[in-house]
């Protein structure tokens, strides 16, 4: 099973993709795309790019599972407007499975179990827990 854990900061969308091997082992397939970002929410042209490179990454992994972390909505820490412009235009891909994991449930997860890969960037721990839970 390949997954992508997909963690949304602002304007980036940070990806990392696990496997599992027959004996168990945690695989980092992530490679050079670490990340995708958007330069401006606003301008169609922006989107359309946007839209094309995530599927594309998406299209090339071929992930039986995608899951991004939540994000706040409302209230003094609510993620950037753009971020769920960004999530919307994730969701609307359709060959894979897609969900989302809070914080929280990862934050308990890895309060009792350790984290059975390491991540190249501080940046992309989140994706990488979230990736990793998905393999459990």
């Amino acid at each position: 099973m390949k997954v992508i854990g997909i963690e949304i900061n602002k304007k980036r969308v940070i990806s990392v993709v696990l496997s599992k091997n027959e004996q168990g082992d945690y695989i980092n397939l992530t490679g050079k795309e670490k990340y995708i970002e958007i330069k401006d929410g606003q301008k169609n042209e922006d989107i359309q790019t946007f839209l094309e490179e995530i599927h594309g990454f998406f299209d090339t992994i071929k992930p039986d599972h995608i899951a991004i972390v939540t994000r706040q909505t409302k209230g003094k820490f609510a993620a950037a407007s753009v971020s769920f412009k960004l999530e919307a235009l994730i969701q609307c891909y359709s060959k894979a499975t897609m969900s989302f994991v809070s914080k929280q449930t990862l934050t308990a997860y890895y309060k009792k179990n350790e984290l059975p890969v390491s991540y190249a960037n501080t940046y992309q721990e989140n994706a990488t827990r979230l990736a990793a839970y998905l393999l459990r």
